[in-house]
């Protein structure tokens, strides 16, 4: 409830209040009042910031009844940082060894000043870097390059656009073909899709409005990224109806490219284990799935037994 200016208001929370907290819906940690007893003398009272901490720039609220409000400048190192720390995520462009410490290397010398720019990096850019010697280096170029070959539907969720999570992401890929054809979308087009809403619709189209975005597009189009959607010839549905589970490192694959693969023969891949999980995949040292895989009696197969399944459908 704390990061709701309007809560705090009304509570009249202040800096250095006792409060009671009660546990809503058995999870979130609800403030439900001020001990006012306990107060002693003047409570410094909570304002509402009006430039973003971390680059001075303006902060709004995009809509009056929204809650966040956030920091409007595009050029916001913090925001730079998360955004590439997404559009790097396992589930976007999977650019495996580019996580949080590197980005804040990245952008903190200047390296790199949108998502683009990562493609632009050199190896004497990485060695310059904390921790990095000549291999890890290399690992982290080859990655990069591996990233290029991703799917459209990846980038558009890597891009981090407003309400597009991963299955938006699939959905607009497939309808429009190609990210030239998503661009020039209306929202009228946008709404006839069945699974795309106003807000959704509006949010796309004003993140492709942006000049700064189109600029970034064309870069990504220059370093080689996919952007248009590849028809892809499905197999056999062998593995319909079921749910897989992966855990710890699978030789042959990222964990992305095995889920890809279990979505292409028609089955579901999942980041939790529950009953209804048909198999659990596990490769070299597996996480806290295994066990609970063991527990729940979840069938348990090998990266070799993965293979055969998927054989199947080749």
């Amino acid at each position: 409830t704390m990061h709701n200016f309007d809560e705090i208001k009304r509570l009249d929370v202040r800096i250095g209040d006792r409060v009671i907290v009660e546990r809503a819906g058995e999870v979130i940690p609800k403030i439900v009042k001020v001990v006012e007893s306990v107060r002693k003398g003047r409570r410094e009272i909570f304002k509402v910031p009006e430039k973003c901490p971390e680059c001075g720039g303006r902060i709004t609220k995009e809509k009056e009844e929204e809650v966040a409000y956030r920091c409007i400048n595009p050029s916001c190192p913090a925001q730079l940082e998360r955004g590439l720390v997404h559009f790097a995520s396992r589930n976007a462009m999977d650019i495996e060894g580019f996580g949080e410490s590197v980005v804040e290397q990245v952008v903190r010398n200047g390296l790199v000043k949108d998502f683009a720019g990562i493609y632009s990096l050199r190896k004497e850019d990485f060695l310059k870097l904390e921790l990095f010697a000549e291999k890890r280096a290399q690992n982290l170029l080859d990655a990069i390059e591996k990233s290029k070959e991703r799917p459209l539907a990846r980038l558009l969720f890597a891009l981090g656009i407003r309400h597009v999570g991963e299955k938006a992401a699939e959905t607009l890929a497939e309808e429009f073909g190609s990210l030239d054809g998503l661009m020039e979308a209306t929202e009228e087009e946008l709404e006839r899709i069945p699974e795309v809403g106003p807000a959704l619709a509006a949010s796309v189209r004003e993140f492709f409005k942006q000049k700064e975005i189109r600029i970034l597009i064309d870069k990504l189009k220059k370093a080689g990224l996919k952007l248009e959607q590849e028809k892809v010839k499905k197999g056999p549905q062998v593995l319909a109806g079921k749910t897989f589970v992966f855990t710890g490192e699978l030789k042959g694959y990222s964990r992305s490219e095995a889920e890809e693969l279990v979505k292409d023969l028609g089955g579901k891949a999942s980041s939790s284990v529950s009953k209804q999980t048909s198999y659990v995949v596990v490769g070299e040292s597996p996480g806290s799935k295994y066990g609970k895989a063991k527990a729940l009696g979840v069938p348990i197969i090998s990266e070799e037994q993965f293979e055969k399944l998927i054989k199947k459908g080749k």
